[in-house]
Formats: structure tokens, C-alpha cells, sequence
């Protein structure tokens, strides 16, 4: 995953000046005029960079997601254990948390939600072995309700003023990973 600090300079300055806008008003309400007003530099510039002020937001998002080829990701997926990925998305929340409370919030990217959950699908996936029983919609299925859960549980708990430690989250998590929610709960739901 690349740093905003480890990008070309001129990329650098038009993805800060971008973001500092977008904490102020909607994508759609962003003008290229303001942002290369901000970065200093000409419209010729940042089309050398961007296509519009939407391809430079998908590249600024790219940069946020995980990298699944990077090792601290590899060495994560080779444990057989998704505490260990619960931690993993901890991490990365709470590095870019400024960037995720506003790009997952109200205001954000819908999009955003969902290239995150995807990604973090992956590394799921990466965990399992290959002798389920489940057919391959309940396989997919399963990943999507657990990564949109992990996702879910973590804008919650960084919302939330009365949160409790990080290891606290990542066990509850946990447990309703291992437990489901009507374990949790101590709730039967009846099916026909």
C-alpha cells in the first residue's frame, strides 16, 4: 500500500489539496479549478496525472486499500487464524482513520465500502481450505456477510466515544465470528 508520502511530488500536492477539499463538500461539488488552485499547479498537470476529479478519488481510495501481495498481509493469510486479519483491518482503520471515517461515512464514496469489503474477502478466502462442503454462492455468500460484518463492527466501534481497547473489539468480534450473533445474544431465531 503506498504512502500518500511515497507518490510523485506533483501527484502528492493535487491528492492533498483533493482531500482537503473533500473534507469540506461532495465529490460532485469539487471543481478541478479549486483543486489545482490549492496544489499550485495548471490544469494541463493534473490531466497529466487524472482523467477528472473521480479517477483522481478512485486512485486516492486505491492507496488505502490493502495490498494482499505485501508481506505483512502474506504472513497474516498463512496463519489459520482470522483474528489475526480482525487485527490486520484494526490496524488499518486506525492508521487511516481520518481517511475511512469520512470515506465510509454519510458523506463518503458507497463504492468505497465495497472495494474494502471486497478486499477484505480475499484475505478471508486466503484462509480457507479447500475441503468445505459449501457450494461456491454459499462460500461467496459467507465471506460477504463476514467481511461487511468486520467492516460494520469497526465504523461502529470508531464512532462510539465509549469504546472499549482495541483487543476488547477484536474479541468481540471474534466471538460473534465464531458464535454468531443469536449465540451471542442468547437468541434462537425460528426457521420453517
Amino acid at each position: 500500500m503506498a504512502q500518500l508520502g511515497e507518490i510523485n511530488s506533483t501527484e502528492q500536492k493535487i491528492m492533498r489539496a483533493f482531500w482537503q477539499l473533500y473534507q469540506q463538500k461532495k465529490i460532485s461539488k469539487i471543481t478541478i479549478r479549486e483543486i489545482i488552485t490549492l496544489a499550485g499547479c495548471n490544469r494541463s498537470t493534473f490531466y497529466a496525472h487524472f482523467a477528472d476529479v473521480y479517477d483522481l478519488l478512485e486512485r486516492f481510495e486505491n492507496r488505502l486499500l490493502p495490498d494482499l501481495m505485501q508481506p505483512s498481509v502474506q504472513k497474516i493469510i498463512a496463519k489459520n487464524d482470522i483474528s489475526l486479519s480482525v487485527e490486520h483491518c484494526m490496524q488499518l482503520y486506525q492508521k487511516y482513520k481520518p481517511y475511512y471515517q469520512l470515506l465510509l461515512g454519510p458523506d463518503g464514496d458507497p463504492s468505497f465500502r465495497t472495494k474494502l469489503t471486497d478486499c477484505l474477502g480475499k484475505i478471508i478466502k486466503a484462509h480457507l481450505t479447500s475441503t468445505s462442503e459449501k457450494n461456491e454462492f454459499e462460500t461467496d455468500f459467507l465471506i460477504e456477510v463476514t467481511s461487511s460484518m468486520i467492516i460494520s463492527s469497526l465504523i461502529f466501534y470508531f464512532k462510539r466515544a465509549d469504546r472499549p481497547q482495541a483487543t476488547e473489539i477484536i474479541d468481540l468480534i471474534t466471538k460473534v465470528l465464531n458464535d454468531g450473533v443469536s449465540g451471542e445474544l442468547q437468541w434462537h431465531i425460528l426457521s420453517d
